[in-house]
């Protein structure tokens, strides 16, 4: 009995590790949709959001209406 739970415990602690592994070091993104989107304000909203060092935000125009613009915040998973 004490082999099967200690290899159970082993065994979870080895995916545990290969999920954080995976996840480390990887660029996640976000879309805001403010009114109007500036870079500056864009940025600041993406810092505040995340609360991270790092995190950097920009406007980029969709593809199907290019009058409007939405606000995409990068920062590490």
């Amino acid at each position: 009995m004490t082999k099967n739970t200690a290899l159970t415990i082993f065994m979870v602690v080895l995916v545990i590790e290969m999920v954080m592994e995976e996840t480390q070091g990887d660029t996640c993104h976000e879309y805001l949709y403010p009114e109007k989107c500036e870079n500056n304000q864009c940025n600041s909203e993406c810092a505040t959001k995340f609360k991270e060092v790092g995190v950097f935000g920009f406007c980029v125009p969709p593809r199907s209406e290019p009058t409007e613009q939405f606000c995409i915040c990068s920062y590490n998973c």
